[in-house]
């Protein structure tokens, strides 16, 4: 770990630290036995968590924060909050398993930060509030100050981890935040409702006992959930492997498939597409030089320069790949990316000659990301080009080969990447 971030974890510890023994000070004795109980549930959530991408995960664990606060209030919440974050037994797909003992300190620590400090600062401010609103009207505060609650968890909570992840990797706060954490405030607001319908089951007479009981049914949902993600996973699985079986015919192209992969789902952020279309964009990815799998070996890994007619045959392939997919359950718009992933935006592409708007925005995606690496790749007639080369390329041909819009959107990921790339550097020689 580097000083700044040692810094940052002992302090912000200390804090979490203070706070945790201001709660426990103020804790009626009486109050212990429901504190375990919901120190449990939040710790069995925690320990449950959904990954339905290589980064993202979802939990319940903000139905049961949110349940507590309503029910026992602030300093109760941070208590419940700092052991859920840290007693936690996570099942790893290799099977292992990830608690509190075999995880870095730093990572304990940051966790049980950004939980405690997250849930007392939000909670906090929903008590005042609560207090001013009930001052001035009859009426119950909570419904209406619940999705007060709900954003300031969720800003405190995307704040503290940015801050840390900005230490950590050296990206900027504010595009680590929008990247990195604002995908979760959905969540957070889908989730509520679990929470406040757990808050009133947990009010009624023997509260506890109906709380538990819908454990069962969230449980088999979560199960349910998790079936569906796996199947989803395996489908991924076998797009990828069948992508490793095209690679494999030609070993300059390897691994091709899923750089072209990584932008498409970079820009696809930028353009805000819905999850499902973005899902369909890398699966398209994955699949778009399938056609070479009806490409004759020996034209495929020519050194030199291809005659006029093995030019026509390699200009076949997005044909060629969609003929192999048309008895397989691919969505349209994916095979409709595949086939036109090598037009031009001023229509001297192939396999149509299709210019501007009769081409998707989805193939041109593919077609600019599909040029760009294939400059900075080794082929069998020519070294790889330099990043920078390629580059220039591309906003030469912004307009006339490319589309202009996603060539800009390219050209400033890659920028990006430049810039990231250099303060990584300055990390690493400091």
């Amino acid at each position: 770990m580097n000083k700044k971030l040692i810094t940052s974890v002992s302090l912000s510890s200390l804090i979490s630290i203070i706070l945790l023994t201001h709660g426990i000070l103020n804790l009626d004795t009486s109050k212990i036995p429901h504190l375990l109980f919901w120190i449990f549930l939040g710790s069995l959530f925690e320990s449950l968590p959904i990954q339905y991408a290589r980064d993202r995960a979802v939990s319940v664990t903000f139905a049961i924060i949110l349940a507590s606060q309503l029910s026992h209030g602030t300093h109760f919440t941070t208590i419940v909050a700092a052991f859920s974050a840290i007693l936690v037994f996570i099942k790893k797909e290799d099977g292992t398993y990830k608690h509190l003992f075999n995880m870095p300190i730093h990572f304990n620590l940051i966790n049980l930060t950004n939980y405690t400090v997250s849930m007392f600062l939000a909670g906090s401010i929903f008590d005042i509030l609560e207090r001013a609103w009930s001052a001035s009207l009859a009426i119950q505060p909570a419904i209406v100050l619940v999705p007060v609650y709900i954003l300031l968890v969720f800003i405190f909570n995307s704040v503290i981890m940015s801050f840390f992840a900005t230490i950590m990797y050296g990206s900027p706060f504010l595009r680590t935040w929008l990247n990195g954490t604002l995908w979760a405030l959905p969540n957070f607001i889908a989730i509520a409702p679990i929470g406040f319908f757990i808050y009133k089951l947990y009010q009624l007479p023997s509260g506890i006992f109906y709380v538990m009981m819908l454990l069962g049914p969230l449980l088999l949902a979560r199960y349910s959930f998790k079936l569906y993600l796996d199947s989803r996973e395996q489908y991924y699985k076998i797009i990828q492997t069948l992508t490793a079986a095209i690679e494999a015919k030609d070993e300059y192209t390897e691994g091709h498939a899923r750089r072209v992969e990584h932008y498409v789902e970079q820009i696809a952020q930028r353009l805000k597409f819905s999850p499902g279309r973005t899902e369909s964009l890398k699966v398209a990815a994955l699949l778009h030089d399938i056609g070479k799998i009806g490409i004759d070996d020996a034209i495929l890994r020519k050194p030199g320069r291809l005659t006029d007619e093995e030019w026509e045959k390699i200009k076949q392939h997005p044909r060629i790949g969609i003929k192999i997919l048309e008895e397989v359950n691919v969505p349209a718009e994916v095979k409709n990316a595949i086939l036109h992933h090598h037009e031009r935006y001023d229509g001297g592409g192939y396999p149509d000659n299709l210019s501007g708007d009769q081409v998707s925005i989805d193939a041109y995606i593919l077609a600019v990301i599909d040029a760009y690496d294939a400059m900075t790749s080794d082929r069998p007639y020519r070294k790889a080009m330099s990043k920078q080369k390629a580059m220039d390329i591309i906003r030469e041909e912004r307009g006339r080969q490319f589309h202009p819009q996603i060539a800009d959107i390219l050209l400033s990921i890659l920028e990006q990447e430049e810039d990231e790339e250099e303060v990584q550097n300055k990390i690493l020689t400091s």
